[in-house]
């Protein structure tokens, strides 16, 4: 796809440019040459302007599509809609779905490229269509909160310490429930509160949602909106009343598009790679102190690519209105 150059108004090109440029012949009396010699450009140049400006107006004073009246070698639109459809639909790359449709691969790229599908691991992975991002100006703007189910850890630790077969006092087959980590993360800075509670009724949706509003406040972030999905904690008259209690608006995504709350979706990613799953723990108490050193390690040493590799804590001491993050 061609990209249109950028000209300042006055430029001797531009379709006002050439329109001085012809009045100059037409109305000022000057020769083509000197004309040309003023506007340094060529006297065909000259000539091509007044001819069309003489032909159309000023409307033949703008460029011209330089696409061609036919194309008999495109690519029929059946082609182009199959290859989408594929890639959406299938999550193909591009030498497989030429195989199947029967074009160059070099074809199939030059489409999918057309249509922003270029790049699976930048797709919607659902969908494969490009996932469009966004992040708020300000810290505040916008608090994602979601919550994420673990399983509890019975005490001496569970199967990645004591084997699949150990079946004694602590059996890790015995049923120690789940664990619901309850988060809440600024849109704009990234940063983080979380606790990991029993359930996720509404009652403690509630709670938290009034221990981080004032925890993000202490920090000079004052929440004015809030966006979770459509869980029935979040729901409830509980969640509403606690967050009109703070003056947040409660905001909720679509059903079924997890996608609108990726943020906090991704933290929980985060969190399962370098906290939960990073080393076997022995109880629950245990990996609870070790997620207390981790949401530190996230807010205060963890780069982030979307912050232009600065941490939670940096971005928001940029912010003059906010007050800056203790660091212990």
């Amino acid at each position: 796809m061609a990209h249109a150059r950028t000209q300042h108004p006055n430029a001797p090109l531009t379709p006002e440019g050439r329109r001085r440029m012809v009045a100059c012949v037409l109305e000022d009396g000057w020769t083509i040459e000197a004309t040309a010699e003023r506007f340094q450009v060529d006297a065909k140049t000259v000539r091509k302007w007044r001819d069309r400006y003489l032909a159309e107006g000023d409307a033949g004073l703008f460029d011209r599509s330089s696409r061609p009246h036919r194309s008999p070698n495109a690519t029929p639109k059946h082609v182009c809609d199959r290859v989408v459809k594929l890639r959406r639909k299938r999550r193909w790359g591009a030498e497989r779905i030429a195989q199947r449709v029967g074009i160059a691969g070099s074809t199939v790229q030059r489409i999918l490229h057309a249509e922003g599908l270029g790049r699976l691991d930048r797709g919607d992975r659902a969908t494969a269509a490009p996932v469009r991002r966004y992040q708020r100006e300000r810290p505040g703007e916008l608090i994602h909160v979601d919550v994420k189910k673990i399983a509890g850890i019975p005490e001496g630790g569970g199967w990645r310490v004591r084997g699949r077969g150990y079946t004694g006092e602590g059996s890790p087959t015995r049923q120690v429930g789940y664990r619901y980590i309850h988060t809440a993360l600024d849109d704009r800075t990234r940063l983080v509160y979380s606790e990991i509670h029993h359930d996720e009724q509404a009652t403690t949706a509630a709670a938290f949602w009034a221990r981080a509003a004032a925890w993000f406040a202490e920090h000079g972030i004052a929440c004015e909106r809030v966006l979770t999905d459509n869980g029935s904690c979040y729901r409830s008259g509980l969640w509403h009343r606690a967050c009109a209690a703070t003056g947040t608006v409660v905001k909720k995504t679509r059903p079924r598009r997890p996608q609108t709350n990726g943020k906090v979706e991704r933290f929980h990613r985060i969190l399962l790679e370098e906290w939960a799953y990073i080393r076997p723990w022995r109880s629950d108490s245990q990996r609870q102190v070790g997620y207390q050193r981790f949401l530190h390690f996230y807010n205060h040493h963890r780069p982030h690519g979307a912050l232009r590799w600065s941490t939670p804590t940096d971005t928001l001491a940029t912010f003059k209105d906010n007050l800056p993050l203790a660091h212990s």
